[in-house]
């Protein structure tokens, strides 16, 4: 029955009491959620400078039931049905009295947060009315920027210039197009073609042209000075003029659609020229950071917590009958057995141990060994209280061991100081005010960030030149086809898209070229896959459905930024699918985009819906379609990872209300289970959610890429800033994470002179180009650290390994680095897995 009910927002204009003289839909519903207990839940928000309705409908079924809202008090009162004057039949309301000054019903969903209840029946819809502070123009700002951005991936994928020495900048065609309309309408104009008719005019008797009228009223008086006279009369309002005022509205429509759309797109690019200087500039005279004092004992406590995890462990088991006694050990690698590291005793117990052994070889119960491993990047030697089975063994090749294997643990004591260092390190930052100087690998590496902020803005500056080469031309244009457009309708002549059945614009070279010139600006523009009648509706998309709108604005975001950041082509006919997700609430709606020459697949599906029921707005999936699976045993993820994104549109969170919701996803909603990975990202758009801050980095207080958790859960900040740049920066941060959890390790490729290259299917995560300059160097343990250079936008980022876990880890720089940072060392990435740190020997 869930079907049979349909939520919307509805802003309605009354005509008299009970009685709409219009009322304006949001064109989607608000989505319904069924809960455990059989009623059925829908959110709704109140905004703080409009006030939509929130109107119900009725399907067949429940076509006979009276909606009646349930007041806090349990008082049960019966809603008001309101006639739709467009004919979509009747909505129930919420009515609490007449306005008779103002002309207007009350409502209180329209100003009072909290659930209420309505009862249909047997069922119940529950209202969740919340509080928002975003108003109009807020919810515009999204609208616009939404708009805008469309159009502008749409035109300016059709509009590219080819015309020689003109330039490549976007929209060069569809400025050429419009100036030969103009020229053409113009001479057009300057001698429309005409009908003549013939009628009747008093005329004076010099210029009449007799007829039987004319005599006889010469018969009845001689001296008239005026006689009825036949007269011919042109008018220019003939089929061919008014399609040709069609043809001018149609392409004067279009240019305006791409002189906005390139005009944000100037604006932005303008601002990211800025932002990339100024940010550049900073990096170039930094001579020391500021630490944050809560991320850097967030930190501290952490290790105090893992600390104590592993002095409070225990592990007795039944029956065991070996002796209990103190093994002092320090820890090394790890072993390849389970659960196990190599190990030497410490020096106040070497002398009493036998040397004979090539290696010694621990084995620890699951629980201590995921601790240790925690936290042995800071503490290796342990003094463990127990009981053990010890023995000696050989290798195939001879050499031999000492394996030994705790049965029972009843003390751990961690023996390290690290807790008494980073007090004293504390104490010595707040002397400092927090105020620390930069090392020099950071100083190289933000030297480096300068160098790369510098070319990307100078990047910027030049597409924004080209595109407003192209924008003025348009502009001009428009404003020409508009001056004819009002000329021909001074003449008297109607817009009729009707096309004429005569043969004037085939015999007649003006009405031609005219005709020529308008079906070049429409094709430019139906080649990217978007009619008329879809800009019209793209270009009236309402402000009434916040939500949707915000969720819409993602999948263009997510979709933008595949396609120009990442260099991801999509398939043929995706803008009539984003169109249709767009205009209305489709379901499953699979976009494929790819990159043939990395054999990498994305597939981002939109409302995907589960076997549960249950629809996630995103998920996106990005395959490797190389045959070479063995390229990718070093990537995190394999061959393919999943993630879920769900947007949420809200102006402000309540204390770890973005923790319980994502929670809720998991646990309740099992969003979790919609991919193999359990990848789970709220994207949503307020600032200040993370508290404590979890990162150093810029993104720490706004974001939470689950950098304790290998980064399977947590939220992004994305939306509309004042700034207009950093809006999908954490965004992109995100997709980025995601492209290098698949990306294969590098390979070494032998030539046959004996030199050698190496080579990767990866691109970077600044711009999408193709990694080719690849430099490679050995750590200390043996392994392989490379670093991929960007030759287009100059973005680094160096591969390494976790030198305890071997999970992959990524830095690429402080912008776009998404693990956890030391607190006072941000070029210092810590393991998402284990916490271990990039250098070991950190304090």
């Amino acid at each position: 029955m869930q079907d049979e009910i349909e939520v919307r927002y509805l802003m309605i204009e009354w005509q008299s009491k009970g009685i709409a003289r219009t009322i304006e839909a949001a064109s989607v519903p608000l989505e319904l959620e069924p809960l455990i207990d059989g009623k059925i839940v829908v959110e709704s928000t109140i905004f703080n400078d409009f006030h939509p309705w929130l109107g119900i409908r009725l399907g067949k079924k429940l076509d006979s039931q009276v909606p009646t809202f349930v007041t806090a008090s349990g008082q049960a009162t019966p809603m008001m049905r309101v006639l739709d004057p467009l004919g979509r039949g009747y909505w129930w309301l919420r009515n609490d009295g007449w306005d008779y000054v103002g002309k207007r019903h009350l409502s209180e969903l329209q100003r009072s947060p909290g659930t209420y209840n309505i009862q249909v029946g047997d069922i119940t819809l529950q209202v969740e009315n919340r509080l928002s502070a975003f108003g109009r123009a807020d919810i515009q700002a999204y609208v616009d920027d939404f708009r805008g951005n469309l159009l502008w991936m749409i035109i300016n994928n059709c509009a590219d210039a080819t015309a020689a020495g003109r330039g490549t900048g976007p929209g060069t065609e569809l400025a050429d197009a419009v100036k030969e309309l103009h020229n053409a309408s113009y001479k057009v104009l300057a001698s429309p073609a005409v009908t003549i008719h013939e009628g009747q005019a008093q005329q004076p008797v010099s210029k009449v042209r007799p007829n039987a009228t004319s005599f006889r009223e010469y018969a009845r008086n001689p001296i008239a000075r005026q006689l009825t006279s036949r007269v011919f009369e042109s008018s220019a309002d003939i089929a061919e003029n008014r399609y040709l005022r069609h043809m001018l509205s149609v392409s004067i429509n279009i240019s305006k659609a791409y002189v906005s759309a390139s005009s944000q797109q100037s604006d932005f690019l303008e601002k990211l020229a800025t932002q990339e200087s100024g940010r550049a500039q900073h990096n170039r005279e930094m001579e020391g950071r500021t630490v944050d004092p809560v991320v850097f004992d967030q930190q501290t406590e952490e290790i105090t917590r893992k600390l104590h995890e592993i002095a409070n462990f225990r592990y007795i088991t039944d029956g065991n009958v070996n002796p209990v006694g103190e093994f002092p050990i320090t820890l090394s690698g790890r072993y390849y057995e389970k659960y196990s590291y190599y190990y030497a005793p410490q020096e106040s117990t070497s002398r009493n141990v036998d040397n004979s052994v090539d290696y010694r070889v621990v084995v620890l119960p699951a629980g201590l060994f995921e601790l240790v491993s925690g936290i042995q990047h800071l503490c290796k030697s342990f003094t463990i209280t127990g009981s053990v089975e010890s023995c000696v063994r050989y290798t195939n090749s001879g050499k031999q061991f000492r394996r030994i294997k705790f049965n029972s643990v009843y003390r751990v004591i961690p023996q390290t100081d690290i807790v008494e260092k980073r007090a004293k390190k504390r104490r010595g930052l707040e002397a400092n005010n927090w105020y620390v100087r930069l090392t020099n690998n950071e100083k190289t590496e933000l030297a480096r960030e300068a160098k790369t902020g510098e070319r990307r803005a100078q990047q910027a500056l030049k597409k924004k030149e080209e595109i407003s080469l192209s924008v003025v031309e348009i502009d001009q244009g428009v404003r020409q086809l508009a001056e004819t457009d009002a000329k021909f309708s001074h003449l008297g002549i109607q817009q009729s898209p009707t096309f004429p059945l005569g043969m004037r614009f085939t015999s007649n070279p003006e009405y031609a070229a005219c005709l020529s010139a308008f079906k070049k600006i429409r094709k430019l523009f139906e080649r990217g896959g978007l009619d008329m009648s879809q800009l019209e509706e793209v270009t009236s998309v309402g402000i009434l459905h916040a939500s949707d709108i915000y969720e819409k604005w993602c999948l263009l975001k997510i979709l933008q930024l595949l396609q120009s950041d990442f260099q991801f082509k999509a398939e043929r006919g995706w803008v009539e699918k984003l169109v249709a997700a767009v205009l209305g609430r489709a379901t499953n709606v699979k976009f494929e985009l790819s990159r043939d020459d990395l054999h990498m697949k994305a597939i981002l599906t939109c409302q995907a819906e589960m076997p549960s029921g249950k629809r996630p707005d995103f998920i996106l999936e990005i395959i490797n379609t190389s045959d070479d699976f063995y390229l990718y045993k070093g990537s995190e993820s394999g061959c393919s990872i999943s993630i879920v994104m769900d947007a949420k549109f809200r102006s402000s969170w309540k204390h770890e209300g973005l923790s319980r919701m994502l929670s809720d996803l998991i646990l309740v909603k099992g969003y979790d289970q919609a991919v193999e990975s359990g990848k789970v990202f709220i994207l949503q758009p307020c600032d200040g959610t993370v508290a404590p801050v979890a990162s150093p980095l810029e993104w720490g207080a706004h974001c939470d890429y689950g950098g304790k958790d290998s980064h399977h859960q947590g939220w992004i900040q994305t939306g509309v800033k004042p700034s207009g740049v950093s809006s999908t920066e954490h965004l992109k941060r995100l997709l980025g994470m995601l492209f290098q959890s698949v990306f294969p390790e590098p390979q070494e490729v032998h030539n046959e002179d004996g030199t050698s290259k190496w080579t990767s299917l990866s691109f970077c995560i600044g711009c999408g180009e193709h990694h080719n300059d690849i430099m490679a160097k050995s750590t200390q343990s043996g392994a392989k650290r490379w670093r991929l250079n960007c030759k287009l936008c100059g973005v680094w980022t160096i591969r390494n390994h976790c030198y305890q876990c071997k999970t992959p880890l990524f830095k690429s720089g402080t912008v776009w680095t998404y693990h956890l940072t030391v607190a006072d060392q941000v070029t210092n990435v810590i393991c998402p897995r284990c916490g271990s740190h990039f250098e070991k020997d950190v304090f």
